[in-house]
């Protein structure tokens, strides 16, 4: 840690010692640490959060370590240091005017033009560190930043500069623009506008926008139409990316529009999931809710992307079906079809899921979910089964057991030969606001996948543990 940076956080620090009369300060941390068997490597990760709030001003960091950096997430981990102040601001707050300096998250519209965000999961920070305002009134809200985006190994190059701002014509009618340019290191540059109108009319909720790459003279665009019913629910979107994509000159992605595929939350339905290319895609998704009465509830969903070359990338048909005959008992099934370009797969997965609770805090929640792939290429097939059985006494404590088998093992092209997968994990909640959960076994490798952003999480095999902590 350098000079600048212990002189910023003992700033912190001696404001947090104020709180108890002059403000509030609240203090987070996420440690991770895994032990890989098969590679006998050691790897932890820890997140600091420190804010602080009084009156009209706001400061925060976040403090990170990697030792090591783990090398599935950061092949070239000796480009990331193993500690180091990775996110600070300050904000002031006077009347309708916000100013923020230092690190800052933003989104304009649906994220054609702009969105940066962290998920841990996904190992995403893709945060700009520089100057944001934002002023708004009953009519209005405009936002103005710059700065440079980190990669993720915190390197930071290129500027970006941009504004947003948004009409509200009435109360249910609202039309917007937003303008980025990124400013490469060779005088260059590349900008990106949008405009975007978004309405909503006795259940009906409409959102259109447009965006414009001005260097590569391409034009992009994304609409939503929603209905909502007592018993119903429709949506149905579309999307046309052609060529939106803008990076810093470390290929970190300025914007993320919708992907739209669903995501599941049952393990095996995003093995094969879509990953979202601004450069090239196309399509749509359809999903709608049907409530059949107060125990039964239907969900249905269809997703189709291709390129302009009307080469099929993904297509998807969903459905679940939820059912809950009473206070006791609550059952899902649900059925899945996709084909993904990227393995050239085409993959049925059924899911059986069923809950039980014992009283008001003691639960059992059983799932058999089942997958049969076939590969579109040299037509070879397998399947994978996954049996999920867990034990809830809410709110301390979650007992799961997760066992796992694949019969991939048989293709003649395959050279592992491990057939069963199986780990347990116990999850503790305690004095209120602290969380330690320990997972031991083996699980298959998968995808994590949150907006159409994915990340190979690898084969693994030994120790997890995760504590979380808030002050």
């Amino acid at each position: 840690m350098n000079n600048k940076d212990r002189s910023v956080t003992l700033l912190i620090l001696f404001l947090g010692l104020l709180t108890p009369v002059w403000g509030q300060l609240s203090v987070s941390n996420q440690l991770e640490y895994s032990w890989w068997k098969k590679h006998n490597r050691n790897v932890l990760e820890n997140w600091l959060d420190v804010s602080y709030q009084q009156d009209v001003y706001a400061f925060g960091f976040r403090h990170e370590l990697n030792q090591p950096p783990d090398p599935f997430i950061f092949p070239l981990d000796s480009l990331l240091k193993q500690e180091e102040l990775a996110f600070r601001y300050a904000e002031v707050y006077q009347g309708n005017l916000t100013l923020t300096v230092g690190n800052y998250y933003a989104i304009f519209g649906r994220g054609l033009t702009l969105r940066t965000y962290e998920d841990r999961n996904l190992r995403v920070d893709n945060n700009i560190e520089g100057l944001k305002a934002n002023y708004y009134t009953d009519w209005f809200e405009l936002t103005a930043l710059g700065g440079r985006m980190r990669d993720r190994y915190n390197r930071r190059n290129d500027r970006v500069y941009g504004f947003d701002v948004e009409f509200n014509l009435a109360a249910d009618l609202q039309i917007g623009g937003s303008f980025m340019r990124n400013q490469l290191a060779d005088d260059n540059f590349s900008d990106i506008r949008a405009l975007r109108l978004a309405g909503q009319y006795d259940g009906f909720d409409v959102y259109i926008e447009g965006a414009r790459n001005q260097r590569r003279k391409t034009n992009s665009l994304y609409a939503s139409v929603s209905w909502l019913a007592d018993d119903y629910t429709l949506t149905a979107e579309y999307k046309d990316y052609d060529r939106l994509t803008m990076t810093n000159s470390f290929f970190t992605e300025y914007n993320a529009p919708p992907a739209l595929s669903r995501e599941h939350a049952y393990t095996l339905l995003n093995r094969h999931p879509h990953q979202l290319n601004t450069s090239d895609e196309r399509g749509y998704q359809f999903e709608g809710t049907v409530q059949f009465s107060e125990q039964l509830e239907v969900l249905l969903n269809h997703s189709f992307t291709e390129s302009h070359k009307n080469q099929r990338l993904f297509e998807e048909y969903y459905v679940q079906l939820h059912f809950e005959p009473n206070r006791r008992w609550n059952f899902e099934s649900a059925l899945g079809w996709n084909f993904d370009f990227a393995t050239r797969t085409e993959n049925i997965t059924p899911i059986l899921m069923g809950e039980f609770n014992i009283d008001d805090f003691n639960e059992f929640h059983l799932e058999l979910q089942h997958q049969h792939i076939k590969n579109t290429v040299d037509q070879s097939e397998y399947d994978d089964e996954m049996i999920v059985l867990e034990f809830t006494r809410a709110p301390q404590l979650n007992l799961a057991l997760v066992a796992e088998y694949s019969n991939r093992y048989q293709l003649r092209t395959e050279t592992d030969d491990q057939k069963y997968w199986f780990y347990g994990q116990v999850t503790w909640s305690f004095l209120e606001n602290q969380q330690l959960s320990v997972l031991y076994g083996s699980r298959q490798a998968g995808f994590v996948c949150v907006g159409g952003v994915c990340r190979l999480e690898p084969e693994f095999e030994g120790v997890e543990l995760k504590l979380l902590s808030r002050f």
